[in-house]
């Protein structure tokens, strides 16, 4: 079982429920140790003063932050237990709200939300909580203070048990006015015909998504030249193309919809298409 990061309780009205956080996703990225390019000796990094150039200790190093006016601002960590919310070992629920009301642009970091306990309490109040959710139907926002930072959350049923994710508060979040992208007037404005047809090609484009069906391609082509480096001592590099110039809008919208209509649906009466790789010469890299 993966281990626990946070133990506590849900609050919901007058009911407790004991829990415990557990990340829902695992870290499946390739970590490296930076090492000397020739000898393959590992490289430790020092902590030095940019004046001077003399190393610092780390129980000397704090958290500096510059003004407008170019002043360092030093705060060190009895600073910052000063701004640090209340500490608790509740998770307060606000309020109930639809899943459909979130924008999916506010979620950040999902967790399973566990029993925690022994006996047979904790794990009643755990199960009623979580078929009265799967039965509402509706999401729990509330507030959770993880490592002495405090974070909005929403809880939902899912799979039998109850999930949590982080969200990010609205003034995180850049808006499209924030950013002036949203295009007005009518100049550019599409016709009902294009219209029509990019509906239709997404209605040959739709079906039920399957995560099982993606993997993480560059991981996995990683993880094989590290064994091939090992096993030889030197891997294959394909000579890739010149990275292409991005695509220009088509200069017929009309033309192009219509033939990748007719691609997508001639690919559907066939039951899916094919995936395509693109080969190349390969040239050797011999290993340090």
């Amino acid at each position: 079982m993966a281990r626990s990061l946070w133990t506590g309780s849900l609050s919901f009205g007058l009911v407790n429920v004991p829990v415990q956080l557990v990340s829902a996703v695992r870290d499946r990225d390739v970590h490296f140790h930076q090492v000397h390019k020739e000898t393959g000796e590992r490289v430790q990094m020092q902590r030095v003063a940019s004046t001077d150039g003399k190393e610092v200790d780390w129980e000397d190093v704090a958290k500096g932050w510059e003004t407008d006016d170019d002043r360092m601002i030093v705060l060190t960590d009895e600073d910052f237990e000063a701004a640090q919310p209340d500490k608790t070992r509740t998770v307060d629920i606000d309020l109930f709200v639809a899943l459909t009301d979130i924008d999916p642009v506010y979620f950040d970091h999902p967790y399973w939300l566990l029993p925690a306990g022994d006996g047979d309490g904790p794990i009643r109040a755990y199960r009623l909580l979580v078929d009265v959710m799967a039965k509402a139907g509706q999401v729990a926002i509330g507030r959770i203070v993880l490592r002495a930072k405090e974070y909005l959350v929403a809880l939902r049923e899912q799979d039998g048990l109850l999930s949590l994710t982080t969200m990010h508060f609205a003034d995180e979040l850049r808006t499209p006015d924030d950013i002036g992208a949203i295009p007005t007037g009518k100049k550019g404005k599409p016709t009902k015909r294009e219209i029509d047809d990019a509906v239709a090609l997404i209605g040959e484009l739709t079906d039920d998504f399957k995560p099982s069906r993606y993997d993480d391609c560059h991981r996995v082509r990683l993880l094989r030249l590290i064994d091939e480096k090992r096993k030889n001592g030197e891997v294959e590099i394909p000579e890739h193309d010149p990275e292409p110039a991005p695509q220009k809008a088509p200069k017929d919208l009309m033309a192009a919809l219509e033939e990748s209509l007719a691609t997508a649906r001639a690919r559907s009466k066939k039951g899916g298409g094919t995936a395509t790789s693109r080969g190349g010469s390969k040239r050797r890299a011999k290993a340090g």
